[in-house]
């Protein structure tokens, strides 16, 4: 996301979680912000403000709060986050490999109809309900956008795939398809010794048969310093061993490794290594809502099942500051810096430790979160102070409203607000075919309609996915916004996942 211009600089106060390593936590601290979205200095309350900061629009966290880096999620598939949670009916035995549960009679009807139809009917409004979905739950960069029919600015979360920081250059790519062909391998080669970075499903599932697929990409000199592995469930120490020395970075998404294959990544072999371990939520029908939640479910693992190996601290830095260093963005994101971009997350104190607070935060927790400067999404009080852009309402969930920044008339595809999102997402579900009308009229014509494609290869209609008729599709409710007593008594009916996200609930008990 870069807009334009802030209308006037920005300062942000309160107790500073830095995640820069000359100075972590600045208790009493200032971020002076300038109107490109960029940290000019982040400084105690005392010391004198940078020139030019005599006008700027001034936000104060207050003593219960914390200022935190904006969470990046590193691995996700936001095409489907409008769907909920997927039980397949009568499985009671975990899959071991990726390409096994798209088998499933039911996927057919429940995930792969159902998000085709959302994309082919009005792409624009499932990105802005999973974009406001992602914010809600303090993220501020995504991973895993889908293809889209025209080019599309957006307005809120960085898309990862997408950002190219005002430069006009893509530095991140990825695929969600098998790498095959030598010059596939070649291209992906190149790309990743000019500096890009490549993130890549690797060897999901527990079939040790699975880790063929690491050999294929140490055969072919994929594995570099900025090549990001996802999942690596088949994966163990000496695939590590053999991987370190030459660098990069694995991305971990408990809940969607239990809740489908029953176990997870062997991130503490990956630790022994030295490896970058980065958090990712996946998707909605198998993942947390956003990497707010995915930060718990790393938090019950390492718990339960890992005796505490990884400190509050190492979660955290799994969200913010490890992503960026993944995908070589160290000098843009992922930290409080001088230099840096003003993606912000404040949430509520409920922790001495500032850690601790930030992994068990909650959404009902979270106060502001700022992206490049702007105000996109809080409590109103800080979003008035920040000149927030055409603010409006939103109920998150019952007894829990904030404010959400949707429109401004300075950019193109940023002019549908939360209602008219809503009410877009809830025609498709009773008229699907009709919303497509409304939707490519409200566009100006089919050639300005934003559809989307799914980007997992069995759900592409131009690949082998299904060819979705919008007369005959059936959808689901809209998933929720944040976890509420659906999501765990869904948690609580599963079998694949074995107990491991049962105490999950515990921690959103307020």
């Amino acid at each position: 996301m870069e807009g334009p211009l802030l209308p006037a600089p920005l300062v942000v106060t309160g107790h500073l979680v830095t995640f820069d390593e000359g100075r972590p936590q600045i208790p009493d601290g200032v971020l002076y912000i300038d109107r490109d979205g960029k940290i000019v200095a982040v400084a105690d309350a005392a010391t004198p403000p940078p020139p030019g900061f005599e006008q700027a629009n001034r936000v104060d966290t207050g003593a219960e709060a914390i200022v935190y880096p904006g969470l990046i999620d590193l691995h996700n598939h936001i095409a489907y986050n409008c769907l909920a949670l997927w039980i397949a009916p009568g499985r009671s035995a975990p899959w071991t490999a990726r390409d096994q549960w798209p088998k499933d009679r039911d996927y057919l009807p429940s995930i792969s109809l159902p998000v085709n139809a959302l994309c082919k009917a009005n792409g624009k409004a499932v990105l802005k309900y999973v974009e406001t979905k992602a914010v809600v739950g303090g993220v501020t960069a995504i991973q895993g956008s889908s293809k889209v029919g025209r080019p599309f600015e957006g307005w809120m979360v960085r898309n990862i795939e997408y950002e190219t920081f005002r430069t006009g250059r893509v530095g991140v790519r990825q695929a969600v398809f098998a790498l095959e062909g030598e010059k596939e391998f070649a291209r992906t080669k190149a790309s990743l010794e000019a500096g890009e970075a490549f993130v890549y499903h690797l060897a999901e599932g527990t079939d040790a048969a699975l880790a063929a697929e690491y050999d294929v990409l140490d055969t072919n000199g994929i594995l570099a310093p900025r090549f990001v592995g996802i999942h690596c469930t088949a994966l163990r120490d000496e695939h590590y061993a053999g991987w370190m020395p030459r660098g990069g970075s694995i991305v971990w998404s408990p809940f969607s490794n239990l809740w489908l294959y029953g176990a997870t990544t062997d991130v503490a072999a990956a630790r022994a290594r030295g490896m970058r371990i980065c958090l990712g939520a996946d998707w909605s029908p198998s993942g947390s809502k956003s990497l707010l939640g995915e930060l718990k479910v790393a938090h019950l693992y390492n718990r339960e099942r890992l005796g505490g190996l990884f400190s509050d601290e190492d979660l955290c830095r799994m969200a913010t500051c490890n992503p960026a260093d993944a995908v070589g963005w160290e000098a843009r994101l992922g930290r409080l810096r001088a230099g840096l971009h003003a993606d912000l997350l404040v949430v509520a104190r409920r922790e001495e430790d500032v850690y601790r607070n930030l992994v068990t935060s909650i959404e009902s927790d979270v106060r502001l979160v700022t992206i490049n400067g702007y105000p996109m999404y809080g409590v109103a009080s800080l979003m008035e102070a920040g000149a927030a852009v055409a603010p409006e309402p939103i109920e998150v969930a019952p007894g829990l409203s904030r404010v959400v920044s949707l429109r401004d008339e300075r950019i193109e595809d940023a002019d549908m607000s939360w209602t008219e999102v809503v009410d877009a997402l809830e025609h498709i579900r009773s008229d699907a075919p009709a919303a497509r009308v409304a939707a490519v009229a409200a566009a100006g014509g089919a050639e300005n309609h934003l559809a989307l494609v799914p980007d997992k290869p069995w759900d592409d209609p131009s690949r082998r996915g299904p060819q979705v008729d919008l007369r005959t599709v059936r959808i689901g409710p809209l998933d929720s916004l944040v976890a509420d007593a659906a999501y765990f008594d869904a948690i609580d009916r599963a079998v694949l996942h074995g107990g491991a996200l049962s105490g999950l609930r515990a921690y959103y008990v307020r």
